[in-house]
């Protein structure tokens, strides 16, 4: 494969960078682009840092759920994301949304900082990245309160049903190395119900290695693992739905 995108990556991550694990490493195996996803204020600078450092990796800036509380104060860091979001590498919100799994920050404190977030990105003209675990009623309810933004769900675990509601209303759904794994059967059943137009593909590394490097430490050049496996769901070359979702996730940052 010659073109892909890693639509999900932290490249900053303590993990990647003790290790020296860098983003040109993966730029020799063939990925053309990375996002990498800022979780709060300061990762969201260092994704900026990163962007401007490597010329084809791109920033989201903004605050995950589990550091939703751990920003100062609510109007304050949303004033520091609106000038962060203003850096020539910024192209999307995120990763913000809901996480009921660990139920380590209140969710009405979880729901307060993704509404203030999906407004900024509402005022600011620009797509979201959403982080949705088990709570996938609350995040959809919310998505609902703002059909100006559209965006991707990273990393998707919700059902088809609800799926198919995210893409009649414009949305993008991603797949990680999730959808490589032996229990990941209704993944996969997922995937083939996705038009070959809305569809991207993530590494969220160091996280979620696809197989066969499952237990490794996740970077892009496993990338092709993920899309290989996307692309057999979907009945299409490998060659060609790289590119598709490529051009997908360029169309959706607004890279074209």
């Amino acid at each position: 494969m010659t073109e892909l995108f890693d639509s999900h990556a932290h490249y900053n991550d303590p993990q990647m960078t003790e290790k020296k694990v860098t983003p040109d490493l993966a730029y020799a195996e063939g990925v053309t682009c990375i996002l990498n996803a800022g979780t709060n204020l300061v990762t969201s600078k260092e994704c900026l840092e990163l962007a401007e450092q490597y010329p084809f990796c791109v920033a989201a800036v903004g605050i995950h759920p589990s550091d939703c509380g751990k920003c100062g104060e609510l109007q304050d860091a949303m004033q520091t994301l609106c000038s962060l979001a203003s850096h020539s590498k910024a192209v999307a919100i995120g990763e913000i949304g809901l996480d009921y799994y660990w139920d380590d920050m209140p969710r009405e404190v979880q729901k307060q900082w993704f509404s203030d977030q999906m407004e900024l990105a509402r005022e600011l003209k620009m797509p979201v990245v959403i982080h949705d675990r088990e709570a996938h009623g609350d995040t959809f309810d919310m998505i609902c309160r703002y059909p100006e933004v559209i965006g991707v769900m990273h990393s998707y675990s919700g059902s088809i049903e609800m799926a198919k509601e995210y893409l009649k209303r414009g949305w993008y759904i991603s797949f990680s190395g999730v959808v490589t794994f032996k229990n990941a059967a209704r993944v996969r059943e997922i995937v083939k119900t996705i038009p070959t137009d809305r569809i991207l593909v993530e590494t969220d590394c160091p996280y979620l290695s696809p197989v066969p490097m499952r237990g490794k430490m996740n970077h892009s050049g496993y990338l092709h693992y993920t899309a290989e496996t996307v692309a057999e769901q979907l009945g299409m070359d490998a060659q060609e739905f790289a590119h598709v979702s490529a051009q997908n996730a360029k169309r959706l940052f607004k890279l074209e």
